[in-house]
């Protein structure tokens, strides 16, 4: 066997190689994002008639709103719409154009029939299940069309710790000497590196405006909104220009998180993954996509140096057919030549007979 060919032969292996771990480095990066992405208000709204994005803003706690400021916000986007030309969509059921919500975290101590809890406390506003719907058990989400709002939502291990149970949609629950009622039960991480972002407390959800009435420091510093986005970044942007707090905040675009292309241009942003460099108050779900988008960029990061050998074989390949074309080629016209010049030598000797 001569060398070159013992050198094709250990060249196609090394490439077969660096492109399935390759191949599964992209399977792991895909997988990554059905796992981590938080972009599931978009994916509700997309279809009808414009493309959507959907955007977080978390702020700092001297920059939280109230909910005058998200009204201000929703003010101030609706301008940009307008300005923007983009009307609102009537195949949609409601008739509205994009959504939105806010958040903000506090602790609460909840009593129930078994016993009590300190439970870390997200107080919602708009559509917030939309944008993190939690893995319902049993139940059904509070609504902000609801009349009555002493309806609240607790994880499985807040139902645990206050009833023994799982199963308590409808049961009372005493916090700061009121009376609230279980309106679903939602399950909690069991994963490691989900719970660490998640907390070691068990956790209750309720209107922002309640939390407000029983914790009076208690404010909303994440806005997250899902609009149009036909004119690149113009959610990001919008979002963006509207928040309170300028370029304190940490505004960041869900939709485009775990794209591949944005990943491998990112790969060095390794640190910012895991670093957070403002003083915006980051809860619990954005530290957990920060996780997955730490292991995506590590991921990334790979990719281009594996794929330095084949691409520089895809390029000795083309050499290599350039070569065996050119010298086929040669031979061609030899060839061809060869018979041009017989044909010539027949037809002289024909003629002098």
């Amino acid at each position: 066997m001569s060398r070159l060919k013992k050198f094709n032969i250990i060249l196609g292996a090394v490439n077969f190689i660096l492109l399935a771990v390759t191949a599964i480095l992209i399977g792991r990066i895909s997988l990554l994002e059905g796992k981590y992405a938080a972009d599931s208000a978009k994916s509700a709204w997309d279809g009808g008639k414009y493309e959507y994005s959907q955007v977080s803003v978390y702020l700092p706690r001297q920059a939280a709103v109230d909910v005058m400021g998200v009204y201000s916000m929703r003010s101030s986007a609706e301008a940009k719409l307008k300005e923007a030309s983009l009307a609102a969509d009537k195949e949609n059921t409601d008739g509205r154009l994009w959504l939105d919500c806010a958040s903000g975290e506090s602790e609460l101590t909840l009593e129930g029939r078994l016993g009590s809890c300190a439970a870390a406390a997200t107080g919602t506003f708009g559509d917030y299940f939309l944008f993190h719907p939690e893995k319902i058990l049993f139940g059904s989400y509070y609504t902000s069309e609801d009349i009555n709002i002493d309806r609240i939502v607790i994880d499985k291990e807040c139902s645990w710790q206050l009833f023994g149970a799982m199963e308590t949609v409808g049961m009372p629950v005493n916090i700061g000497n009121r009376v609230f009622y279980v309106a679903a039960v939602v399950d909690s991480p069991d994963d490691e590196t989900d719970r660490l972002a998640y907390g070691d407390k068990p956790r209750v959800y309720m209107p922002i405006e309640v939390l407000k009435s029983l914790d009076s420091t208690a404010a909303m510093t994440c806005y997250e909104a899902c609009m149009p986005n036909e004119i690149r970044d113009f959610a990001y942007n919008t979002v963006k220009e509207i928040n309170p707090a300028g370029e304190s905040a940490l505004v960041v675009d869900q939709s485009a998180r775990f794209g591949l292309i944005k990943l491998i241009k990112e790969a060095e942003l390794i640190p910012e993954s895991v670093m957070v460099l403002s003083e915006a108050v980051i809860p619990h779900f954005e530290n957990r996509i920060r996780t997955g988008e730490l292991y995506a960029r590590l991921s990334a990061r790979a990719l281009p140096f594996l794929l330095i050998i084949p691409v520089l074989s895809l390029v000795y390949l083309l050499y290599m057919l350039t070569r065996l074309a050119g010298k086929g080629a040669r031979s061609f016209v030899s060839k061809a030549e060869e018979r041009y010049q017989k044909k010539i030598s027949e037809r002289y000797y024909r003629d002098r007979k």
